[in-house]
């Protein structure tokens, strides 16, 4: 498995709620994952439409940020964004991404069941294109590649065959949480495919369909 291109990357500090850490904390587990990468995970989606600046001004009078600040890296794509968006709203990086995010992950419910998060090797067999974007999207974004094939497979697979120009095939191991390597085998079983197969269909889904995460 290649390493992560970073290129230039800076390191960003940012405050959040207690509930939001929680919430990420929670999700780090279930994506297995570090926190950082549930963080700008989001953050890339979030950053294409942000808060206006009342609707921040609102926040900061819904949302108590803790006074400890978390640090996480960051490319430079990234934090051209951030750093307009604080000049645009007069407002401090720390405490603008931190309602952002905070916002954002006190909102989601969490689903709750205890789950099996110790990570297990995966197997991934992928045509050469869609590896490639994953690649593309991981180094452009900052974000794990397990972190996009957990929730990839999470989101289930494509409902229409994949096509591709190249028939070259290529394969690479991840780390997942065990649940998910278990999901794999039984939704692979329920739809007679092969478990790479089913690997396959759900990260096409997400990356080469146009209603995909990340098309």
């Amino acid at each position: 498995m290649p390493k992560l291109n970073k290129g230039k990357t800076i390191k960003l500090s940012i405050r959040l709620s207690v509930g939001a850490r929680e919430k990420i904390e929670a999700a780090a587990k279930n994506l297995g994952v570090s926190m950082a990468g549930v963080i700008l995970f989001e953050l890339t989606k979030l950053l294409k439409n942000p808060p206006s600046k009342s609707e921040i001004t609102d926040l900061e009078d819904t949302i108590t940020l803790e006074r400890e600040h978390f640090v996480l890296t960051v490319n430079e794509n990234l934090i051209n964004q951030i750093n307009q968006l604080a000049e645009d709203y007069s407002m401090k990086k720390n405490r603008l991404i931190g309602y952002i995010v905070s916002n954002h992950f006190e909102n989601i419910v969490n689903r709750g069941t205890e789950k099996d998060v110790e990570p297990k090797k995966l197997m991934v067999q992928v045509n050469k294109t869609l590896k490639k974007k994953m690649m593309e999207y991981s180094e452009k974004h900052y974000i794990p590649l397990n972190a996009l094939v957990s929730y990839s497979i999470l989101r289930g697979p494509s409902e229409q065959l994949p096509s591709y120009e190249s028939e070259e095939m290529v394969t690479f191991f991840t780390n997942v949480p065990a649940y998910i390597g278990e999901m794999i085998k039984e939704r692979a079983e329920e739809e007679n495919i092969r478990e790479h197969f089913y690997t396959s269909l759900c990260l096409y889904k997400q990356f080469m369909t146009p209603g995909g995460r990340f098309y």
